[in-house]
């Protein structure tokens, strides 16, 4: 359950496999999930989907479960189950944050030189499955066919969401010599809420 949630006595929200439970306690209500427990004054908090960075990571690898070849011109379009952050609010206050999906990382790079990412192994699907989304698109531009095993990407501050589905922006995959990668900020399905203002960076996979 994503967006803003009203307080009421003995409430459970479920989201990816965690629980939170609401209870009143006279003039005030108890916020309990596993050992985390908070006193909420007020009959409000606000659910919303965070990119999964841990650790501070600013970059995501997606180890594609059935890689990809895609001959020249050809476009590939596809949703990815993918780890998301959730944080709970009170306002602009938060009061606590969960990770959904599997916690793993990995090494992108070289030993000298590499950077620590959040690391998933995932298929490409017709449409998303999970609470947490991404959409991908890849677009051979070049005049030979391509192979991509792996999409590496820059996240960002802004997500979108559901009521029961969280996404990251739609990312693009753009195959010439080189392989560039495109979080376009954009929302991947219409009729999404947006945490943060639309924008976009490039990133050049090296390896």
């Amino acid at each position: 359950m994503f967006g803003k949630v009203k307080l009421r006595d003995n409430m459970d929200i479920s989201l990816g496999g965690k629980t939170i439970s609401i209870s009143r306690v006279e003039d005030y209500y108890v916020y309990l999930r596993d050992e985390v427990e908070r006193v909420i004054v007020g009959d409000e908090i606000s659910i919303l989907p965070e990119p999964a960075r841990g650790y501070g990571v600013k970059l995501m690898m997606i180890r594609l479960e059935s890689p990809i070849a895609i001959a020249p011109g050809k476009v590939l379009r596809g949703f990815i189950e993918v780890p998301i952050d959730v944080s709970v609010r009170t306002g602009s206050s938060e009061i606590d944050r969960f990770g959904i999906g599997r916690e793993k990382y990995a090494l992108y790079g070289t030993l000298e030189n590499g950077v620590i990412v959040r690391y998933v192994r995932a298929k490409l699907e017709s449409n998303p499955r999970g609470v947490g989304n991404l959409k991908l698109i890849v677009l051979n531009n070049g005049n030979n066919w391509g192979f991509i095993d792996r999409v590496v990407f820059p996240m960002m501050n802004i997500m979108y969401y559901s009521s029961d589905m969280a996404f990251y922006p739609t990312i693009r995959v753009e195959i010439e010599e080189d392989i560039n990668v495109v979080n376009t900020g954009e929302a991947p399905l219409p009729n999404l809420y947006s945490t943060g203002e639309e924008k976009s960076l490039r990133f050049k996979m090296r390896w």
